[in-house]
C-alpha cells in the first residue's frame, strides 16, 4: 500500500519537498532527458536484453534509466537532469526501498520460481477462508462477542472477530492476487490453442506479436525523435518509454502516455494512457493504442478491475489505509489461529505423531515465533540498515535486502534456542526498541527527525516516522504483558519453600 511512501524515507538525499513539478516540464525538456538516457544505455549498456527510461517524478527528481544485463539480471540508476550522468550517492542512496515489500510478498525476491510458491499457498488461503465460511455456525454471533480477560477464550474470541471483520477483504485479496497471475497458474487453455503463447497475447491485446532476437546487429534510431512521434499521434505528453532487444535487427520501442493517479481518483476500470510501438531499427509505426476508452474486451476488462481492486489503486490515502487496517486484521487472524492450534493441539495431548508428538510441536512453535515476531524484527531492522549501511558500497540495496533475510534467520535460530516465553518476549522487546529508536537512529545519521520533516512539509515521512512509533507504542504493551506472564510462569515454576509448602 505504501511502497512508494517508505521508498521516499528511505532515501533521505532527496529532497523532501522538491520545487520540481515533472508535469511542467517542457517538451525540450522531456526531449533532452530521452537523449541523456540513451546515450548513458548505449555507452553502458549496448547488449542489454531490454531498455527502460522513466522521466523525473516528484520523487525522483532525475531520469530513471533500467536494463537487463546478459544474465537477465535487473539494473537500474538515476541520471542527473543536468548532465545526464548518474546521480552521486550523496544525492541519490541506492536502495530497494519499499519495493523490497512488493518482492516478498508475491514472490519472494525468487523470480518464477517464487511466483509459484505464493501462488499456490495463495490457493490453500482461500480454500482455507471458504471452507471456513461452511464450517463456521456461528460466525455473526462471534463477530459480536468478546469475552475480555478471559485467557484462551478472550484470544479466540479476537481471532473470530479479525476473522469475520476481514473476511471479504480477505476473499478479494486472495482471489485478485492469482488472477493477477491466472496465465502463468492456468496455461493449458493457451498451450492447447496455441503454438505461441506469445500469439495468444497479441489477439487478445490487438497488438503485433512479440518478436524474438534475431541476432543480426543493427542501431537504434533516435528515441527523442520517436518519443516526440508519439506525442504527438497520442496528443499527451509521454512519460516513459522502453526498448525490447536494443542492437538487434527486432528491436522494438513503445512509448506510454503520461497519467496521473489523481485522474483517476474512484475509477475501477480506468481509460487507457495510450501508447505508441514502433521499430526501433526504422522508426516504423508498428501500432497505435490512442488514450481513451478501455476496448479491449470484458474478460480484459474484469481482469483489470481486479488489479486495480489488488492494488488499492483508485481512491487515494482513504483506500490504501483502510486495505493497511483490513491487512493488519488479517494478520492478526493468522497469528492468533497459528498460535490457538498449537495450544489446543497440545491440551488434547492425541500423540499425533508418536513419540515425536511433543519433538513436531516444538517445532511448529518454534516456526511460529520466527513467522511472527522474528518476521516483525526483519521489517523494522530493514529500515535500520538503510541508514547504518555506508552509502557508497557497492551492490548497496542488495546488502539491504540480504540483511533482511539475516536478521530472520537470526530470529530464527534464536527462537530454536530459547523456551517459548522468552523468545516471544525478548523478540518483541527487541522490535520495540528498534522502532521506538528509529527517530532517533534517522537524526543522528541523516539530520532528519519529525519536526524537521514537519516544518518543510514533508508529510510522507512524517507519516512514516509516526505509524513506526504507534506499532512501537503497540509492541510495548505487548511487552509488559509478556513480562507479567513471564514472571508468573517463574514464580509457580519456582520449588515452594518447606513453610509454604506445609501451609
Amino acid at each position: 500500500m505504501f511502497d512508494e511512501d517508505i521508498t521516499h524515507w528511505m532515501k533521505p538525499e532527496v529532497t523532501a519537498v522538491s520545487d520540481f513539478d515533472p508535469a511542467a516540464m517542457t517538451e525540450q525538456q522531456r526531449v533532452d532527458a530521452i537523449k541523456k538516457a540513451q546515450a548513458y544505455l548505449q555507452a553502458h549498456a549496448p547488449d542489454s536484453h531490454f531498455w527502460r527510461i522513466g522521466l523525473p517524478t516528484e520523487t525522483n527528481p532525475g531520469i530513471r534509466v533500467s536494463w537487463r544485463d546478459q544474465q537477465n539480471a535487473a539494473q537500474d540508476t538515476l541520471l542527473s537532469l543536468k548532465t545526464g550522468e548518474p546521480m552521486p550517492v550523496v544525492e541519490n542512496r541506492e536502495t530497494e526501498g519499499g519495493h523490497h515489500f512488493v518482492h516478498m510478498h508475491y514472490e519472494f525476491h525468487a523470480g518464477m520460481a517464487g511466483i509459484w510458491f505464493v501462488g499456490f499457498f495463495t490457493m490453500i488461503m482461500l480454500v482455507a477462508l471458504i471452507s471456513g465460511i461452511i464450517i463456521h455456525k456461528r460466525i455473526f454471533k462471534d463477530f459480536f462477542t468478546f469475552r475480555q480477560k478471559k485467557g484462551q477464550r478472550s484470544w479466540l474470541d479476537g481471532h473470530n472477530a479479525s476473522a469475520v471483520l476481514t473476511l471479504p477483504f480477505q476473499l478479494m485479496i486472495a482471489y485478485t492476487g492469482l488472477v493477477i497471475f491466472l496465465s502463468i497458474y492456468m496455461p493449458a487453455g493457451v498451450l492447447a490453442n496455441y503454438s505461441n503463447p506469445q500469439q495468444f497475447f497479441a489477439e487478445l491485446l490487438d497488438e503485433p506479436m512479440h518478436r524474438p532476437e534475431t541476432g543480426v546487429h543493427a542501431n537504434v534510431v533516435d528515441l527523442s525523435v520517436l518519443f516526440q512521434r508519439a506525442e504527438v499521434m497520442m496528443g499527451k505528453p509521454g512519460r516513459f518509454m522502453s526498448v525490447e532487444h536494443p542492437g538487434d535487427s527486432s528491436a522494438v520501442t513503445k512509448v506510454f502516455g503520461w497519467f496521473d493517479e489523481k485522474d483517476y481518483y474512484g475509477q475501477l476500470l480506468r481509460d487507457e494512457i495510450g501508447n505508441v510501438q514502433f521499430d526501433a531499427t526504422n522508426g516504423d509505426v508498428m501500432n497505435l493504442n490512442p488514450p481513451g476508452e478501455y476496448d479491449k474486451g470484458t474478460p480484459m476488462a474484469v481482469q483489470r478491475v481486479m488489479r486495480i481492486m489488488h492494488f488499492a489503486n483508485f481512491g487515494g490515502y482513504s483506500v490504501r489505509w483502510l486495505y493497511f487496517i483490513m491487512g493488519m486484521a488479517g494478520a492478526l487472524m493468522m497469528a492468533t489461529g497459528a498460535i490457538l492450534f498449537l495450544v489446543k493441539r497440545r491440551q488434547k495431548s492425541l500423540n499425533e505423531f508418536g513419540a515425536q508428538t511433543a519433538r513436531v510441536y516444538r517445532v511448529i512453535e518454534v516456526l511460529n515465533i520466527a513467522a511472527i515476531s522474528g518476521l516483525a524484527v526483519a521489517c523494522i531492522g530493514y529500515f535500520w540498515l538503510n541508514r547504518l549501511i555506508p552509502v557508497d558500497i557497492a551492490d548497496r540495496a542488495a546488502w539491504e535486502i540480504k540483511g533482511f533475510f539475516y536478521l530472520w534467520l537470526l530470529m530464527l535460530f534464536h527462537s530454536a534456542c530459547r523456551p517459548a516465553t522468552k523468545a516471544w518476549f525478548e523478540q518483541w522487546s527487541l522490535f520495540t526498541l528498534l522502532a521506538l529508536l528509529l527517530p532517533v537512529m534517522n537524526l543522528i545519521t541523516t539530520g532528519h527527525w519529525l519536526v524537521s520533516y514537519w516544518q518543510t512539509g514533508d508529510w510522507v515521512s512524517v507519516g512514516f516516522e509516526l505509524t513506526v512509533l504507534v506499532f512501537g507504542l503497540m509492541s510495548l504493551g505487548l511487552v509488559l504483558f509478556l513480562r507479567r506472564k513471564l514472571t508468573a510462569t517463574e514464580r509457580y515454576s519456582q520449588p515452594a519453600k518447606p513453610s509454604e509448602a506445609i501451609s
